[in-house]
């Protein structure tokens, strides 16, 4: 698009002799022409048509333009009024005048743009001031969503030690909220079994609480893990924050299976207690499993010879007041004890002293683990090939079987058979989830209380080796010069320590008859009892249960 002038001095030609060219050619429709700020421009048809179709599109967008700028101003304008009326309400009485300036117009008849205007002229109404606007904007400072899924991860690192412990987070427990002054904070319920707890991180403090737990009411009736507040500090990165976590949950006793009595003025006894946590937790898990009645269930149970033993024996007698937890680690316990000690020739050929049979458990231990998954159950299959493989040796090369000598192939023969009868009752009667809930209150009796691999053996070993310090017993060689932290530490491993430091923390040989005590008779080995206070319903007449076999 040019000008006369424009064509002219482009082609080299007199203005008139072009402005008498062009307007022959207006006249016969080969070129168009349009008015530009009050000029005159030449073009063809299409550039002309095209020229004409933007600049309508411009000039619709800045008529949008013009009034979405009016919409907004209406809207500041607004918004600004309503300040106005709250910040008169809050500076009510404090010396601090509240106006709107009505300024200039913003275009042809737009609207006036308001400022929201504050005058103070007393020191001390402007001390006031400062203060309320010095104050944090409320969620200023929360967390981006990606940031809220990144604390979530960390928390369920954190609490990774109790889900293997049995404890699940109920699907619509788990929620977020941010505070101005203590900052993000995410909350959760830890559930097993007929017990709970709750759990608060805080991100910004790096803190872990285990909180009381306040159950609601209803059925079935819940009870609280804790009685106080733990605070867990988490330094370090997060494995040693797992590390802390699992240490402290630990002494607690909440990585164990949960022990309990019934408050002495309740109108129910413990008997019928855990009738009702077997019935739930145990016999209808069965029934399920089987596809048959609680009822049909206790009958097919009750014709198990063994199965009748044991829970006469075990569940109601040894472990009395053990909770049905599926705890894994407890589990491991139940089949070394059941399996791999009692009713077997192990006892009967007993290796020459307790320290060469405490590495010889904590051998059987660590096998039995390897074969124990709380999801899959037992695999009874590999775990008899383990038990009963002659090769199967100590971290030091003597092998299980050799230790045993000419008692190897009698202790060999009563394992297997006791591994086959449990294999037959998983598949055959139980179920694995069971199986695995009969095995943690049968790993949980007074024949384990002080073995390796219970959630509270590091707790239990720090209590040992603290009295002994305090009692004037010095540690074995070489940890009385290392210290007893480095022993605490050491002992998580205690496969690995020496014949004379694991005799001194079995039986600790230098203290006298009023201690300190060792492992097998510290009061710390006997397991946390929790007391619960259950309500009667129609508990005096529970369902038929194992335990009435």
């Amino acid at each position: 698009m040019l000008t006369a002038a424009e064509v002219a001095s482009r082609l080299s030609l007199s203005p008139p002799t072009v402005s008498y060219a062009l307007r022959r050619l207006l006249n016969e429709r080969k070129v168009a022409t349009w008015e530009v700020d009050k000029r005159e421009v030449w073009g063809t048809g299409e550039q002309v048509a095209a020229w004409r179709a933007e600049r309508r599109l411009d000039a619709q967008k800045i008529e949008r333009e013009r009034l979405q700028a009016r919409e907004q101003v209406l809207k500041d304008n607004e918004a600004l009024k309503e300040a106005e009326t709250r910040l008169r309400e809050v500076c009510a009485g404090r010396g601090v005048d509240v106006s709107v300036f009505r300024g200039f117009e913003t275009g042809e008849g737009g609207p006036r743009r308001l400022s929201l205007l504050l005058s103070v002229d007393d020191p001390e109404a402007a001390a006031w001031l400062v203060g309320r606007m010095s104050r944090p904007v409320p969620d200023e400072d929360a967390p981006s969503d990606e940031e809220w899924a990144e604390h979530a991860e960390h928390l369920e690192t954190l609490v990774s030690c109790f889900e293997w412990a049995g404890w699940s987070e109920g699907e619509h427990d788990y929620f977020h909220e941010y505070d101005d002054e203590t900052g993000p904070i995410l909350y959760t319920t830890m559930r097993r079994t007929c017990m709970a707890f709750d759990v608060e991180y805080h991100p910004s403090n790096a803190r872990l609480r285990l909180l009381h737990d306040d159950y609601p009411g209803g059925w079935p009736q819940i009870f609280s893990m804790l009685d106080d507040e733990v605070v867990i500090e988490l330094d370090g990165d997060a494995d040693e924050q797992q590390r802390l976590v699992a240490e402290r949950a630990g002494a607690l006793g909440l990585l164990d299976a949960t022990r309990v009595e019934v408050d002495p003025d309740s109108d129910v006894t413990l008997r019928q207690f855990m009738d009702v946590q077997l019935t739930e937790f145990v016999f209808d898990e069965i029934a399920g499993y089987r596809q048959k009645t609680v009822v049909e269930v206790v009958d097919g149970l009750d014709a198990d010879t063994y199965l009748r033993t044991f829970f006469s024996t075990v569940v109601d007698g040894f472990g009395q007041g053990v909770l049905p937890d599926l705890v894994p680690d407890a589990a491991v316990h139940g089949i070394a004890a059941w399996c791999w000690r009692n009713d077997t020739a192990v006892e009967a050929w007993h290796v020459p002293d307790d320290v060469l049979m405490a590495r010889i458990n904590i051998a059987v231990t660590r096998k039995i683990a390897e074969h124990v998954d709380p999801d899959e159950g037992v695999d009874w299959i590999g775990l008899e090939a383990a038990l009963t493989d002659p090769e199967w040796a100590l971290p030091d090369g003597r092998t299980i079987s050799a230790l045993f000598g000419e008692g190897w192939q009698e202790v060999r023969g009563t394992v297997s058979e006791n591994l086959t009868t449990w294999c037959r009752l998983d598949e055959d009667l139980l179920g694995p989830t069971a199986t695995l809930r009969l095995l943690t209150i049968g790993g949980s009796t007074s024949y384990t209380w002080h073995w390796w691999g219970q959630g509270r053996w590091t707790a239990i070993c720090q209590a040992i080796v603290e009295d002994a310090v305090a009692g004037g017993i010095a540690l074995p060689v070489p940890y009385d010069q290392f210290g007893p932290e480095r022993f605490v530490i050491d002992v998580a491993e205690p496969d690995q320590l020496g014949d004379d430091v694991l005799e001194w923390l079995i039986d600790m040989p230098a203290a006298g008859v009023d201690g300190p005590r060792g492992l097998r008779f510290h009061a710390a080995s006997k397991p946390i009892s929790r007391m619960v206070e259950p309500v009667d319903w129609n508990l005096g007449q529970p369902p038929a249960t194992a335990t009435d076999l």
